[in-house]
């Protein structure tokens, strides 16, 4: 399956990056976000590979929804085109775009997962055996204290909810760096390759923006801890957000735990 995920994803680079207009918006994604040319054509590549080598497939994508809703199938993939299009659309290099494949509508069903930094082309994959970047094993840092974390968050959340961008601010405040870069699925991937200590999506992301992340930072020994919902029990057909916290291990998660309001 690793090896159909990287395919996917590089299609996906090499698709958007002979585009002109990649930034241009089209119209609205099946979620409610505005859909861009690189989000259409980089999720028809990640498709026309996922088909081609698995026909009955039933695939979700961020852009589309339910694309291939084949009865009996036996594999379900999970698509984010472009994971940070504002930042695409804004010319600033940091966006990525992530693929998982389940046996099963369960988080617990998945096999193997990827994302791809469409800037630089870096491909990080996940399955049974760890996680890697570029082929080569990868894990996450030895930061047990959040006084020397490099943590990164979704400033979105001061505009939300007053109880958790109270707990932002605390973590901002302990933290020895903080970061946010606008790709919540390559910045939760990064926890699981060791250049961040920790991100927190507290403004909540759907399913399709996390599912192979967290896969990644699980299968390379991180910790991870949804906010509101179970990971093990996550549908991945589930419509709403999710908000959670991705460390680097038990250690970190719990410090993090305490000072939550």
């Amino acid at each position: 399956m690793e090896s159909i995920i990287k395919r996917a994803l590089e299609a996906a680079k090499v698709a958007i990056d002979s585009l002109e207009d990649k930034g241009r918006e089209l119209n609205v994604g099946a979620f409610g976000d505005i859909s861009t040319v690189a989000d259409v054509t980089s999720e028809k590549a990640i498709i026309d590979v996922l088909k081609s080598a698995i026909p009955n497939i039933t695939i979700i994508s961020e852009e589309a929804g339910l694309i291939s809703d084949v009865e009996n199938s036996e594999y379900l993939a999970v698509v984010d085109p472009v994971d940070g299009t504002v930042n695409l659309k804004q010319d600033l290099p940091f966006y990525s775009a992530a693929v998982a494949i389940s046996r099963g509508r369960g988080f617990s069903d998945i096999l193997a997962a990827g994302i791809i930094n469409l800037v630089n082309g870096e491909v990080i994959i996940a399955n049974e055996r760890g996680v890697y970047l570029n082929d080569k094993p990868v894990k996450p840092s030895n930061t047990c204290s959040l006084n020397e974390a490099v943590v990164s968050l979704d400033l979105k959340v001061f505009k939300h909810d007053a109880r958790l961008s109270m707990f932002a601010e605390r973590v901002v405040s302990k933290a020895l760096y903080a970061r946010f870069m606008g790709s919540a699925a390559l910045e939760t991937a990064y926890v699981g390759c060791g250049r961040l200590d920790c991100f927190l999506a507290l403004d909540g992301v759907r399913v399709v923006d996390m599912a192979a992340a967290a896969y990644i930072v699980m299968r390379a020994g991180g910790a991870f801890k949804c906010l509101d919902i179970s990971l093990e029990n996550l549908d991945l057909f589930y419509k709403g957000n999710v908000r959670y916290i991705a460390t680097a291990n038990d250690k970190l998660l719990k410090e993090l735990i305490e000072i939550f309001p």
